[in-house]
């Protein structure tokens, strides 16, 4: 085993890692997730009867709700005001008539609006890292929300966490394990046990070929996946555009 070897190996190890780095500074990742919390103001079975009618600001409703609406970035980078594809609002449709807006304290520069009749909105703005905002609402029915697509190279994402201030702490971590990670981690496996494989050949020469060899298999099947899952970005981020400037949901 040369030092031709361990030099290429070291000079395809050294452009991948400075290609992902340069890529992610580049590039880097802009998100914005939501979460919709429900509750209903009345107990099941209750409701309007032929000697009962409910009414919110003399307004009829019949299934009131209470629907909280919380927007936050779990990105790296601000989203700037030309994201907005031709500058149209990011546009949350719930899908059931909004008989009431509540009141709730400011907690960014951009903020959600309600849009009657049904609609709440983020007008295009400069977006900083650390967004957040909310929007309280009173509904009448049980909401179905839709989010149009007016962000081309940016996900929307609806958040599942039980808790909203658990979700946004959870989706703002650095530390992700993604396949991309895992898989940079296998190459600088593969890479510490063919110095080690090297290393071995000045003391135990005939375990040198076996572990160098290992080692240099785990890398280049580490280097194939990386190149794998770096195409599938490539082709999810097309179809991302694609897919917003067709106009679909």
């Amino acid at each position: 085993m040369g030092i031709e070897v361990l030099v290429s190996i070291i000079g395809i190890i050294v452009t991948t890692a400075v290609s992902v780095w340069t890529y992610r500074k580049m590039n880097p990742k802009r998100q914005l997730r939501y979460r919709l919390e429900a509750s209903p103001l009345l107990a099941d079975g209750a409701g309007e009867t032929d000697r009962l009618t409910i009414a919110l600001e003399g307004h009829r409703v019949i299934a009131p709700q209470i629907v909280t609406l919380s927007l936050w970035s779990s990105g790296r980078a601000d989203i700037g005001t030309n994201a907005f594809d031709a500058g149209n609002p990011l546009i949350f449709d719930l899908g059931v008539p909004i008989a009431e807006q509540i009141p709730v304290p400011p907690t960014s520069d951009a903020q959600l609006e309600v849009l009657l009749p049904d609609k709440i909105v983020l007008r295009p703005a400069l977006i900083h890292r650390k967004f957040h905002s909310t929007a309280r609402v009173i509904v009448d029915g049980a909401p179905t929300v839709h989010v149009n697509r007016v962000l081309p190279d940016i996900d929307v994402i609806r958040d599942g966490v039980s808790e909203t201030g658990r979700a946004i702490e959870a989706s703002r971590k650095r530390f992700k394990v993604t396949p991309l990670l895992v898989w940079t981690g296998v190459l600088g496996l593969g890479t510490v046990g063919l110095i080690v494989g090297i290393a071995m050949y000045w003391i135990v020469q005939q375990l040198s070929a076996p572990v160098g060899g290992i080692s240099m298999l785990i890398m280049m099947v580490a280097l194939v996946a990386i190149i794998i899952i770096g195409i599938y970005r490539f082709f999810r981020w097309i179809g991302r555009n694609v897919e917003a400037r067709s106009g679909l949901r």
